[in-house]
């Protein structure tokens, strides 16, 4: 799942310009459905009429990426590719087949802790229904169907399925594709002052004045834990909160894990900023997979990338976080201090190990 309690503070927007300074510019806000979920739009434009044809257009472009990964649509090109025969060459469109790179890259750089190719192993465990248990027997029949040796590529160009069941999942990076996508059309249109929600996952465009989103506790989606300033980009997180699954007296987490087949452990919450919303929505998911001291040793070597753990502890929870975000995270509770992962000896001269006074 991805979700962040998020408050934007639009009058920070435009609180460095005077009245005088700045053309006369209208916020339009509009709350729609869109990949099954929902999506906020807010932005800046010159005019109503602009900002109405801005948001249409941003909605637009989120319609174009369901339209080629929505694995709930059979139309899809994903379904597609998901029902084409077993060994047969499939021809991606360019998108599709850069969106599968950038998935299939993030599951080679994890370690296989962020895998788009679990779409057997989410119906086994019935994730976008009632919820089941499975069986061990079961999972282990089931991840032999998944992983590596489901798929054959040769992308940009093509790929096949190698096993009647092998079937790709978009959960972990369709939205971020659709926000990266949104943003896109907003800049053609000279937007430069946007905020976008699609379920949970937000990208902003902020022009000169930052965004200060807040980050919700692991356990409370309602509260408010954590407050970030966002200087552009997108941030995901990944957690089970109350979207869990109860299956009897069991509760299941929905993010799995590739490597057991079952549901990662729940330590909390893992918060991903990037300036592409394609590699935070990923991350946030392998990053929870791997635990959070496994997720803060990655994150701290990766440029453009920067990572908030909340983890439940005996003393309540633990703010864990990655230097590039020293001030510009802070905490909504006095008592609660953050602790910062050290950047590793051999990274000191890596863009993404910069003064942490300077912009993300």
């Amino acid at each position: 799942m991805k979700f962040a309690l998020l408050i934007p503070l639009y009058s920070a927007l435009l609180a460095a310009h005077t009245v005088a300074e700045v053309p006369a510019t209208e916020r339009v806000e509009r709350s729609l459905v869109a990949m099954g979920t929902h999506l906020e739009i807010s932005l800046v434009a010159d005019s109503r009429a602009a900002g109405l044809a801005a948001s249409e257009a941003a909605r637009a472009a989120i319609e174009v990426v369901e339209a080629r990964l929505s694995t709930w649509r059979p139309d899809s090109e994903l379904s597609r590719l998901n029902a084409s025969d077993v060994g047969a060459s499939f021809t991606p469109t360019p998108l599709l087949a850069s969106d599968l790179e950038r998935a299939f890259r993030w599951r080679d750089d994890s370690d296989g802790a962020f895998d788009p190719g679990l779409g057997l192993l989410v119906d086994l465990w019935d994730l976008r229904g009632q919820g089941r248990q499975p069986s061990a027997e079961e999972i282990e029949e089931t991840l032999r169907s998944c992983g590596k040796n489901a798929f054959s590529l040769a992308l940009p160009h093509s790929l096949s399925r190698n096993l009647e069941s092998a079937r790709l999942e978009e959960g972990g990076f369709g939205k971020g594709a659709a926000l990266d996508a949104a943003l896109v059309s907003l800049r053609a249109l000279g937007i430069e002052e946007a905020h976008i929600d699609l379920g949970g996952q937000s990208a902003v465009l902020c022009g000169s004045t930052p965004v200060t989103l807040g980050v919700a506790h692991p356990d409370d989606r309602s509260r408010g834990f954590v407050a970030l300033e966002l200087p552009g980009g997108s941030i995901a997180t990944s957690g089970n909160s109350e979207r869990g699954l109860v299956v009897g007296t069991e509760r299941i987490g929905h993010v799995l894990d590739p490597h057991t087949g079952r549901p990662a452990k729940d330590f909390g919450s893992v918060t991903v900023w990037s300036p592409s919303a394609f590699d935070a929505d990923c991350l946030s998911t392998a990053l929870y997979v791997m635990g959070p001291e496994e997720a803060l040793k990655l994150a701290a070597t990766l440029d453009s990338v920067e990572a908030l753990v909340l983890q439940r502890s005996k003393q309540g929870i633990r703010v864990r976080a990655t230097q590039g975000l020293k001030n510009k995270l802070h905490t909504l509770d006095s008592a609660t201090q953050i602790e910062w992962i050290p950047i590793p000896t051999s990274l000191d001269s890596s863009p993404q190990n910069q003064d942490p006074d300077q912009p993300l």
